[in-house]
């Protein structure tokens, strides 16, 4: 992925920030297979590592012994050319992280699935609890694969119009903000927040 230097963020802390804010990842095999699932930040690792699962049943879980590229997709949308005051072309605002590695399967998935439904769960006025299942919670941990993914390289890309002036900027930024088909808030919001 080719990444203008304006946009690049080079720092382990923001592509972990992607994970947290936008879990839902696509996980790519090298045979190209690919999966979407949820996947945690490894809060023990000083580099970056993300924690993820797969069913066994999904034809990805054949495939984790080689190397993955695992997608996260933040706040992304249209940018119209009418926007702006000078004469360009459209483009697509994104925040996006991929990361590469193998992963490091682990032999029982029930501690992954565990911090990942606490983790989720920890939102929750009265947070469910894979306890609740009892053996039933066993019988799912044995039908899927878990795994660490140790980031061998990683690429996260924040492209928010900061290439452009001031204006300019704050013109996407109105056309985001108002109603219409390209209405786009956490666009918006993540604009602003790279902005300051």
């Amino acid at each position: 992925m080719h990444i203008d230097e304006s946009f690049e963020l080079g720092d382990v802390e923001s592509a972990r920030s992607i994970v947290r804010a936008h879990p839902f990842a696509t996980i790519v095999t090298a045979d190209l297979r690919a999966t979407h699932m949820p996947c945690l930040v490894d809060q023990e690792a000083e580099d970056l590592a993300i924690l993820g699962h797969v069913a066994c049943a999904d034809p990805v879980s054949e495939a984790l012994d080689g190397p993955l590229l695992v997608i996260f997709h933040g706040p992304h949308g249209y940018v119209s050319a009418s926007w702006y005051e000078s004469e360009t072309i459209p483009t697509w605002n994104h925040v996006t992280l991929h990361v590469r590695g193998a992963p490091e399967l682990f032999e029982d998935a029930m501690g992954v699935l565990e911090r990942t439904v606490d983790h989720f769960e920890a939102a929750v006025e009265h947070p469910w609890s894979l306890e609740r299942l009892g053996q039933t919670a066993r019988e799912m941990a044995d039908r899927v694969v878990a795994f660490r993914l140790r980031a061998d390289s990683w690429h996260a890309e924040a492209k928010l119009s900061q290439d452009k002036p001031e204006e300019e900027q704050a013109r996407v930024l109105a056309g985001l903000d108002a109603p219409g088909p390209y209405a786009n808030a956490p666009l918006a919001a993540a604009m602003r927040h790279f902005a300051a």
